[in-house]
């Protein structure tokens, strides 16, 4: 990754410190994700979620609350020590972990009703094998829910230049251009392991009001989901 995220330990519950966008975002992104799960899946409850990359658990808590079973995996040590330090303030039992993706298939593939990747898949190395990991321990009939950031030169423009730079919504270094997926690459990637997407929606970003809205322009911000066949 090119931020280091352990030095954000005292920022994820923060709604004006240096993951602010994060904050703005995280309403409308499960929003998205909660309905699509009513709609396929019957809903949250007792459905078993893996947040990977949960950071300090800003979506894990969501769907805790929402009555799913939530794991949540990060790399960083300092995010899940904020993750569960704010779970416990907020009564919401979610079992965290500092682990890569690879090690929960040592405790059994297929094991989760839902996958969830936000803000996650433009920072990590091995994209085919991560997705390789992640899609094996979803159910069949699983969802897969994931947002991102596209591969364009507007995206370039707005999400690194812009937002990082001139605006200060997320800290210098934290995006890098190169690893940044195009939705046709990000969809092939999925089918390969039998995840077929089946919507995709831009997240945008209206500068009057400092706010995203879902819409359908996917030329900078993205998410989704997919169901695993």
């Amino acid at each position: 990754m090119q931020q280091n995220f352990d030095t954000f330990k005292d920022d994820w519950w923060n709604p004006e410190g240096r993951l602010k966008s994060l904050h703005r975002i995280n309403p409308l992104r499960f929003d998205f994700f909660a309905s699509k799960a009513e709609e396929k899946i019957g809903g949250l409850e007792k459905k078993r979620v893996l947040d990977i990359g949960c950071g300090g658990g800003l979506l894990a808590e969501r769907f805790a609350s929402a009555g799913a079973l939530v794991t949540g995996i990060d790399l960083s040590p300092a995010a899940i020590e904020a993750a569960k330090e704010h779970a416990e303030k907020s009564g919401l039992d979610i079992h965290y972990m500092v682990a890569p993706v690879a090690g929960l298939l040592e405790k059994g593939p297929e094991s989760f009703d839902c996958i969830v990747c936000s803000e996650v898949l433009e920072h990590v190395d091995d994209l085919e094998g991560f997705l390789r990991n992640a899609c094996s321990l979803l159910k069949k009939g699983g969802l897969f829910f994931f947002s991102t950031i596209n591969k364009t030169l507007k995206a370039r423009l707005l999400a690194v230049f812009v937002a990082e730079d001139i605006l200060g919504m997320l800290p210098q270094g934290t995006h890098d251009y190169n690893r940044f997926i195009r939705p046709s690459h990000l969809v092939k990637l999925l089918r390969d392991n039998a995840v077929e997407v089946e919507e995709i929606r831009g997240m945008s970003f209206d500068p009057l009001r400092f706010s995203f809205r879902i819409s359908r322009d996917t030329s900078i911000n993205y998410l989704g989901y997919g169901v695993k066949r």
